[in-house]
């Protein structure tokens, strides 16, 4: 007897972790259905258009570097003629909807049916930026849209319940952080978007806990680009600060071509603060292998780096990569009340969003991910020169991400 093939149903679809996921997860043998934020007066088509371009990011993350290796792949394992685009025509389904919304903003059919068919729920829909004057919107998205997930899960057919989280939950530590739920009564934090996951996180575990739902928390901490190509559509933590330096050894070169040996920019921070980069593809990855094995129930895992680089370490990789030489940048501390140059200056407003990240000693413990890991023969890269100019390399090929407005940015986030 042929064994059903498992339905999930993911949000966060289009996001960089979202469609990293979705991807493995259709290459998995799943079938999925996708829940895609729905504009006001927008349908969904079954046709080209913006289900082409959902069904493309997802497959491609955008970029035809990743597009082509995924392709490649996908053919040396299922033969010439079946590729993860004919996987997805015949294993996906798209449903327009919004995760705030009563019934995830579905027609009552379609919720009614998917609280039936769907096996298990993985939800990495959430609001990402740090500004603290957008608190509302991170409450509404992250708890709120959390809370009716987890509905959604108890409704019907009882399903597992899959949670990205971060890894910085933790807030202020600055100790090890194991992979358990925390109980501190009066956490502090670095800022809103903190916040809002680590109460989103506590409602997902009591909720769970009391209606009997298995549930997996994932806590990845800072993503950056694939490991193999440096394919992102997200080009913000470390990307800001490499930014920031190329701009400003490109505009000293301008105007001090002669003078670069004298130049001392200073910057915010410690030289041993912690600075926990993984690669998407390797979360993606420990994600999958996790959420196949049943033992994984209701336990919570730090997608985390076992060997993270020190700031001083990552700033010498990144000098090194975007050979900036002669210029010194000197790591010095609070920089508050300081006279800063007008170089610092701008180097301070362009990081300032992570400013308290640069002074962080934070360590992770991530016994239950690497015990999965291990067996499964997946291992997180070091953070290398190598490592580094295939990261870097891809941002500066694409601008930064400043990219010309294209159909796929038009697709939002469940």
């Amino acid at each position: 007897m042929e064994k059903k093939q498992k339905i999930i149903l993911v949000t966060g679809a289009t996001g960089f972790l979202g469609s990293a996921v979705t991807r493995r997860l259709l290459d998995s043998g799943f079938k999925l259905r996708l829940l895609i934020r729905k504009r006001n007066n927008d349908t969904l088509t079954t046709s080209f258009g913006r289900e082409g371009a959902i069904k493309e990011f997802i497959l491609g993350n955008q970029f035809d570097e990743y597009l082509l290796e995924q392709n490649s792949m996908a053919g040396d394992r299922m033969g010439a003629d079946e590729s993860l685009y004919d996987l997805f025509l015949s294993n996906v389904e798209i449903f327009g909807g919004d995760i705030t919304s009563r019934d995830l903003g579905l027609e009552k059919n379609e919720f009614k049916r998917l609280c039936y068919e769907v096996d298990e729920v993985f939800h990495c829909a959430a609001a990402t930026h740090f500004e603290n004057q957008r608190a509302d919107e991170l409450m509404t998205v992250n708890v709120k849209g959390t809370e009716n997930m987890l509905q959604f899960a108890n409704t019907g057919k009882q399903k597992r319940f899959h949670y990205i989280s971060t890894a910085y939950v933790a807030g202020k530590q600055n100790d090890i952080v194991y992979e358990n739920e925390l109980v501190d009564e009066k956490p502090l934090f670095n800022n809103e978007y903190e916040r809002s996951k680590f109460i989103a996180e506590q409602v997902v575990i009591k909720y769970a806990k009391s209606n009997e739902i298995p549930y997996t928390i994932y806590r990845p901490s800072i993503i950056v680009g694939d490991s193999k190509t440096g394919a992102t559509c997200k080009f913000d933590n470390l990307y800001t600060f490499a930014k920031v330096l190329f701009n400003i050894r490109n505009a000293l070169i301008n105007h001090n071509s002669e003078n670069l040996n004298d130049i001392t920019v200073r910057v915010p921070g410690v030289p041993d603060a912690l600075i926990n980069l993984v690669p998407v593809d390797y979360v993606a990855d420990a994600i999958v292998a996790i959420l196949k094995e049943k033992e994984t129930a209701d336990k919570i895992f730090h997608i985390t780096n076992p060997n993270p680089p020190e700031l001083g370490e990552l700033r010498d990789l990144l000098m090194s990569v975007l050979e900036i030489n002669g210029i010194k940048v000197k790591i010095d501390g609070p920089m508050e009340h300081k006279h800063l140059s007008a170089i610092e200056r701008l180097f301070l407003r362009q990081t300032r969003t992570y400013y308290s990240y640069l002074f962080s000693r934070l360590r992770f413990d991530c016994r239950n991910t690497q015990s999965v890991l291990k067996r499964a023969g997946i291992t997180c890269p070091a953070i290398t020169k190598d490592l580094a100019k295939v990261i870097v390399g891809f941002a500066i090929s694409h601008n930064w991400g400043d990219r010309k407005r294209t159909k796929l940015q038009e697709v939002e986030m469940a």
